[in-house]
């Protein structure tokens, strides 16, 4: 009787450590330079996510934090630069990497966003010092980003910049 209580006792705590593993969150680093990751729980996201999500963009591409653009740009990103011309998230990463593209400082003045279940949309406004391959890119220029929850995770999907001349 001793020996089946044991035997019971064995497999209970062996299920239940089973159940704590799966269930069990993978420990991963955050990212030194974005502090949240457009990753969101259950819950849907407020207007106050989608804008920490620009500024998390915003700091990736000043920092060069690839990781971080690689988590944020959703596979099928398509973008339209202020200068009127299409990239895709690779294209966008690899400018970054490469330095072709070589931001100094982006500054938003203006950014809202408007949510709409599983997708939202961002404006944003912002003075930035840049070069594209070796050439001045400062400006200042207005955004409007489009970004798209799945399984669990906000990505941008799109953008489309223009300038602004006050």
């Amino acid at each position: 009787m001793k020996r089946f209580f044991a035997t019971l006792a064995l497999a209970v705590v062996s299920t239940f450590l089973a159940a704590c593993t799966q269930n069990a969150a993978p420990v991963t680093e955050p990212s030194p330079v974005v502090t949240a990751s457009p990753t969101a729980d259950d819950s849907a996201a407020t207007e106050e996510d989608i804008i920490k999500f620009e500024r998390d963009w915003v700091a990736a591409i000043v920092n060069k934090d690839v990781a971080a653009l690689e988590r944020i740009l959703a596979e099928d990103f398509v973008g339209t630069s202020v200068r009127g011309e299409t990239f895709r998230k690779a294209q966008a990463i690899e400018d970054i990497k490469k330095g072709a593209y070589v931001v100094q400082s982006m500054n938003m003045d203006e950014v809202s966003a408007n949510v709409y279940g599983d997708a939202a949309v961002a404006f944003t406004s912002q003075e930035e010092k840049s070069a594209y391959d070796g050439v001045n890119s400062s400006g200042h220029f207005h955004f409007t980003n489009t970004w798209i929850k799945r399984n669990g995770s906000w990505q941008v999907v799109a953008s489309h910049g223009s300038p602004y001349a006050k």
